[in-house]
């Protein structure tokens, strides 16, 4: 069997509002809120070595707080919120660069603002 080579093949691009959702993140999500409109951020290192700095979102009420208990008892308030605004959240905080969705204490997605 031959395998035969492209020099041009077909790119797909998938519009985020025809998947029902934005990547892995769902549309809603839950952040930890620790007063005077701050949340629970996080930073990491990307598998390319890149330290990005990123609004630590979660799927579940239940996810949430397995992370809070994972961080020493992260005192705060889980509240719901679109992935959109959830996105403008991170956006307006000049020192973040995306958002991370969390399934327990595992980065699971990295969805980029800047």
């Amino acid at each position: 069997m031959a395998i035969e080579i492209i020099d041009n093949p077909l790119i797909t691009s998938l519009e985020e509002d025809l998947m029902g959702s934005f990547g892995s993140f769902p549309e809603e999500i839950y952040l930890i809120s620790v007063g005077d409109n701050r949340f629970a951020c996080n930073n990491a290192t990307t598998p390319d070595g890149m330290q990005v700095n990123g609004l630590a979102c979660f799927p579940s009420p239940d996810d949430a707080t397995t992370y809070m208990s994972s961080e020493n008892g992260l005192p705060g308030d889980i509240k719901k919120s679109s992935f959109n605004d959830a996105r403008e959240i991170a956006k307006s905080k000049p020192v973040l660069d995306c958002l991370f969705l969390f399934a327990g204490i595992q980065i699971v997605e990295i969805h980029f603002v800047r």
